[in-house]
């Protein structure tokens, strides 16, 4: 229980100050709750993983890449160092090298909630639209406020024109975290699809308003 509160701890606090979030997001907070961490590298990995993070959000995923990997390959029972490499060959568009990576975390731990959903989401970019739905409604039952999974739930079904099941993740995950402006901006997209162009108006204003704010207190 405290290793999962710690977790919705990292996403909240992601959502709040990281512009454009998207499923890419690399986990800057590192945890190390199991004995397979040595205290003697906790504080080593910690720091490298923040760097590589940064390096990443910076543009420099070939310097990231190389990190994440010396941290995979001295601590082979690491599930957060491969998702993150899942994450940067997905940024480097490395979509089978980010697959087997998600895929090492999760023959790691099964149950990691945001690897679940990184693989959930690149399957549906590459239209594989049933696994994705598998991997991302077990992501979100085991963390059932993980509000990017129910974003990407929704985009999911709204790919499918399976609007009812859409709006259903959307307006949950807007309950979980009401400032996401992708989330407005696929809610609106759904009234859109469904005739309801007052309501569409509506979320893709407020998606445009929510933009705007966070490209200023990134400023």
């Amino acid at each position: 229980m405290k290793n999962l509160q710690i977790f919705k701890t990292q996403i909240t606090t992601h959502s709040n100050i990281l512009k454009n979030i998207t499923i890419l997001t690399l986990s800057l907070v590192v945890f190390f709750g199991t004995s397979s961490f040595s205290l003697a590298n906790k504080a080593e990995t910690a720091q490298l993983m923040r760097y590589a993070a940064k390096l990443s959000q910076d543009g420099k995923n070939k310097e990231a890449l190389k990190i994440f990997l010396k941290i995979a390959s001295k601590e082979p029972n690491n599930f957060y160092a491969y998702n993150n490499l899942g994450l940067v060959y997905s940024q480097m568009q490395e979509t089978q090298k980010a697959l087997k990576a998600y895929e090492k975390s999760l023959s790691i731990n099964p149950t990691f909630p945001m690897a679940l959903n990184n693989i959930g989401y690149l399957h549906m970019t590459l239209g594989h639209y049933d696994k994705a739905e598998v991997f991302l409604k077990k992501s979100l039952s085991h963390f059932s406020s993980f509000h990017l999974v129910s974003t990407n739930l929704g985009e999911l079904y709204l790919k499918q024109k399976r609007y009812s099941e859409a709006m259903k993740y959307l307006k949950k995950s807007l309950k979980d975290m009401p400032t996401l402006a992708r989330t407005h901006k696929l809610l609106g997209e759904v009234h859109q699809a469904e005739g309801r162009k007052e309501e569409a108006k509506k979320e893709f204003n407020l998606a445009k308003k929510l933009n705007k704010n966070q490209n200023n207190s990134n400023r």
